[in-house]
């Protein structure tokens, strides 16, 4: 007997990419895609969506709103515009806050606090490297490493770090250890 699948994506992870970042830029032929696959965007959303589902329609996305670019490339994309999407809830921007005043190096390590505000089964961990640099194990990326690199690129732009860099280092199915950078 196959187990359930429980990863759940949290409704306020929803509303900042498909009704603030993506509002106005989806087809209407995306948005019917989006509604067979399980996200009526005109209806209230529910308190939380099955992991797979939030997958699905990041693809119906990456075809309607960046079909010229390569996969990996649309993903990174989709990642700093997710993040911009949370941002500009009230969680978001109070998290923002906090990043600012903490800076990179402190608030990378706050990061697993925010994956238990954006759903229910990521964890993560910092390793320090050096004084800008560090080693991030994130424990289910759904085979999305280009996506987590755009959210961490965005995320880093907002601790205030300066030229910063991510790289994949390993991935460990689901598993993925990203190496972070930047400058002080």
């Amino acid at each position: 007997m196959e187990t359930p699948d429980t990863r759940l994506i949290y409704s306020g992870t929803v509303q900042g990419l498909f009704l603030i970042a993506l509002h106005g830029r989806l087809s209407g032929s995306a948005r019917e895609s989006l509604r067979s696959a399980g996200l009526a965007l005109e209806e209230d959303l529910l308190p939380a969506y099955p992991f797979a589902s939030w997958l699905r329609w990041q693809d119906i996305v990456l075809r309607d709103v960046w079909p010229e670019l390569e996969r990996e490339e649309a993903q990174r994309r989709l990642g700093h515009t997710a993040l911009d999407g949370l941002l500009s809830t009230m969680l978001g921007r109070v998290m923002a806050t906090a990043a600012r005043a903490l800076g990179p190096r402190l608030a990378l390590g706050q990061l697993d606090r925010g994956f238990r505000t954006s759903n229910n089964f990521q964890a993560s961990r910092v390793t320090e490297r050096a004084p800008t640099a560090c080693e991030l194990w994130i424990n289910d990326i759904g085979g999305r490493p280009h996506y987590y690199i755009g959210i961490l690129e965005a995320a880093l732009k907002v601790m205030g770090a300066r030229e910063s860099r991510v790289s994949v280092l390993q991935q460990e199915p689901p598993a993925c250890r990203f190496l972070v950078e930047w400058k002080g």
